[in-house]
């Protein structure tokens, strides 16, 4: 039978393996809203009262990133 072994890793080790996930969930989520825009997409989102809206993807990447959206 395996053991489950638990991995402990130091401050400093958590921080940059922290620091990495954070980086490429942003290049993901930028990646996703571009391609979404580029698509003249619809994202779902809600607003500050927590009603459900739609978004066109092309408006959001726009104001979040200050870029205009490639074409194809």
């Amino acid at each position: 039978m395996s053991e489950n072994k638990t991995v402990s890793l130091s401050d400093k080790e958590f921080e940059e393996t922290s620091a990495l996930i954070d980086n490429a969930l942003k290049v993901a989520e930028y990646r996703m809203l571009r391609e979404k825009a580029m698509k003249n997409e619809i994202l779902i989102q809600n607003d500050q009262e927590g009603n459900v809206i739609e978004v066109p993807a092309r408006e959001v990447f726009v104001r979040l990133y200050n870029e205009p959206v490639p074409s194809f």
